[in-house]
């Protein structure tokens, strides 16, 4: 064929060839989760295509698209376009980027993944992956996760496993239309024809280590089936437990504090949970340690207190009171911003969960949060203290230390923290000093290079107002950090500025 393929163009064509009659262009849009500009755009493509395999594609006004030819040559190209599929250029839209994003760093949790590793995987420029990665931090935070950056490792996802499996869930359920996540859960996925067509092909690959048949043969034999009947509870406990199975299959496993365990253990809904750990084990082969069926436990209570009124009819006003609070202690921009009122209001959710069913909480990045952004966490518990006296109950001080986080990742969203000074020094030439400065720059966006100086500029600057100085010479220090580094920063260099940050 001598029409180039991309994911789009795969995703039309094998739609098309599975209709029986003629569609219109919004269908095909809205089928596919994409605009009908890009639709529209790509139609070129598929008609060529289409014409060297000796099909035609029929586009009649008021009826639709459809494609005219020989039943067998049809019959044909599924199987050509199936074998290709795997190997096609990937073209993402914002959206689908993200989720990819979201899907590699979540399975990889808690492992790092390389900058360069997320960049191949979208298949755009490492300036575009840093700024989708940026983009995917709000997501994390509203479900208690959140980006540890180690210049010179990787980016990881901090979080509990339990906590992780939940992320790994909403993503599936946002990315994939329900009617692609049932067939799922029905036809083994080689079989599935939805998801080829209805999912973007970066998340394609994601949900196929997830075994969703297996999976709901667990909460059919469970006796579960049909008890669940909170909306869609039923389809996402087959997804929380096929995501348990792939993440067990790789070690991932299930730790929980001594407190929470026995919490969970002793609760009416872990009967239900041990008749799941039963049925999964006889599925899959393996048995479950105490720790995952008192996961199962608490993932059962998230689905059976959907929708549970708690009680105060919602926490807009609270949300209100506390961003106003924050604004008057730290800053004014804190007042409108909308991803601190989200994180807020859906952190308030999940404590009214806790508080009914007397779960406790544990926050592993205290300790840290706590020492780093000593300021912010002594708002927080002002903050914490009107949750308290709202919920009147005790608030835990890990609670404290997910608003002190909460708080101050929107001060890094609005820059509101001051990053580190930065004198760069590069007697080779500026052209040189440039190349390192963009290196500075993309590794390490906290550092602000307020000046680039050849040695004999640095050594008549008089004043030196930096917290750190890096340099391709050796100088002396003077009451400043001097870090000498290779001009193109190299990977041992990134290891040693990442002392500074």
């Amino acid at each position: 064929m001598s029409v180039p393929l991309d994911s789009r163009v795969v995703r039309i064509l094998r739609w098309l060839l599975e209709q029986t009659r003629p569609r219109s262009t919004a269908d095909l849009a809205s089928d596919l989760g994409l605009s009908q500009r890009v639709v529209r755009y790509r139609l070129g493509a598929v008609e060529s295509y289409l014409r060297d395999a000796g099909l035609h594609l029929v586009r009649q006004r008021g009826s639709g698209l459809w494609i005219e030819g020989p039943a067998e040559t049809i019959a044909n190209l599924r199987s050509l376009l199936a074998a290709e599929a795997p190997t096609t250029p990937r073209v993402y839209a914002r959206d689908e980027r993200e989720h990819v994003l979201l899907a590699s760093l979540l399975w990889s949790a808690p492992d790092p993944t390389s900058l360069d590793a997320l960049q191949d995987q979208l298949e755009v420029s490492k300036a575009s992956a840093r700024r989708d990665l940026k983009r995917t931090e709000p997501w994390l935070e509203r479900r208690g996760l959140f980006l540890a950056r180690q210049p010179g490792v990787g980016i990881t996802v901090v979080g509990s496993e339990v906590t992780i499996r939940k992320a790994l869930v909403q993503l599936a359920v946002e990315a994939a239309p329900e009617e692609v996540l049932h067939e799922l859960c029905m036809t083994p996925f080689e079989n599935a024809s939805l998801v080829w067509v209805r999912v973007a092909a970066g998340m394609r690959d994601h949900l196929a280590r997830f075994p969703m048949e297996a999976a709901a043969r667990v909460v059919t034999e469970s006796g579960l089936a049909g008890m669940l009947d909170e909306g869609n509870s039923e389809l996402v406990l087959c997804v929380y437990l096929a995501v348990t199975a792939a993440r067990l299959a790789t070690g991932k496993t299930v730790t929980l504090d001594t407190g929470l365990h026995r919490s969970l253990t002793d609760h009416p809904l872990s009967a239900s949970a041990a008749k799941i750990a039963a049925a999964f084990e006889a599925e899959f082969g393996a048995e479950l340690p105490d720790p995952e069926v008192a996961g199962i436990t608490e993932y059962l209570l998230g689905l059976v207190s959907l929708g549970v009124d708690p009680g105060k009819g919602g926490h807009d006003e609270l949300v209100v009171q506390l961003t106003e609070l924050a604004a008057d202690r730290l800053d004014a921009a804190l007042a409108t911003d909308l991803e601190l009122k989200r994180s807020l209001s859906q952190h308030l959710d999940r404590l009214a969960v806790r508080l009914r069913y007397g779960l406790p909480v544990f926050n592993p990045l205290l300790g840290e949060v706590a020492e780093r952004y000593a300021e912010v966490h002594r708002v927080a518990l002002e903050l914490g203290e009107v949750i308290a006296e709202y919920f009147e109950a005790q608030l835990e001080e890990d609670e404290v230390g997910y608003i002190t986080m909460y708080l101050s990742g929107a001060m890094e969203r609005a820059r509101l923290f001051p990053g580190r000074r930065v004198l760069v020094v590069c007697p080779s030439g500026m052209a040189t000093a440039w190349v390192l400065v963009s290196r500075i720059q993309a590794e390490f966006p906290q550092f602000d290079v307020v000046n680039v100086l050849s040695l004999r500029g640095y050594q008549s600057l008089e004043d030196r107002d930096a917290d750190l100085v890096i340099s391709t010479v050796e100088l002396a220090e003077n009451g400043v950090p001097v870090v000498v580094v290779n001009p193109l920063l190299t990977s041992s260099d990134v290891r040693r500025l990442a002392a500074h940050v």
